[in-house]
């Protein structure tokens, strides 16, 4: 196991701090997800993915609960914790594939719930 990947992940979560994604980092979210999408870059996914993902919602939050790395790549499970615009309360499940490598994430896969997701947003 790659413990710098993983903390490196778990940063992430815990902060939020955009100097930890790559400056060309590859965001892959569900299509069929609000905001779905490939992102290119930090300032693509910073700019552009989390307010897109966040308008569709009246709160959104994610709890990552487990974590496995190998070497590089790190996998989260969890769930997103939402309201829809009106305040209905929701959560979804989903899984998150990391790339991590110089210290920086340089890709995000994500899987999740579309179908709870959907439920509880403003409209894709």
């Amino acid at each position: 196991m790659d413990s710098g990947a993983l903390r490196i992940v778990q940063d992430w979560y815990r902060t939020g701090n955009p100097d930890l994604l790559s400056p060309d980092i590859e965001w892959r979210v569900l299509e069929s997800f609000p905001a779905g999408g490939i992102y290119r870059g930090r300032d693509d996914v910073i700019g552009r993915f989390f307010p897109s993902v966040k308008a569709h919602f009246s709160a959104y939050e994610t709890h990552p609960k487990t974590f496995m790395a190998d070497g590089e790549t790190v996998i989260t499970t969890g769930h997103y914790r939402i309201s829809s615009p009106s305040g209905v309360p929701g959560e979804a499940d989903f899984a998150h594939v990391w790339t991590v490598r110089d210290a920086a994430l340089v890709a995000f896969r994500q899987i999740a719930d579309t179908a709870a997701i959907n439920a509880r947003s403003g409209g894709c």
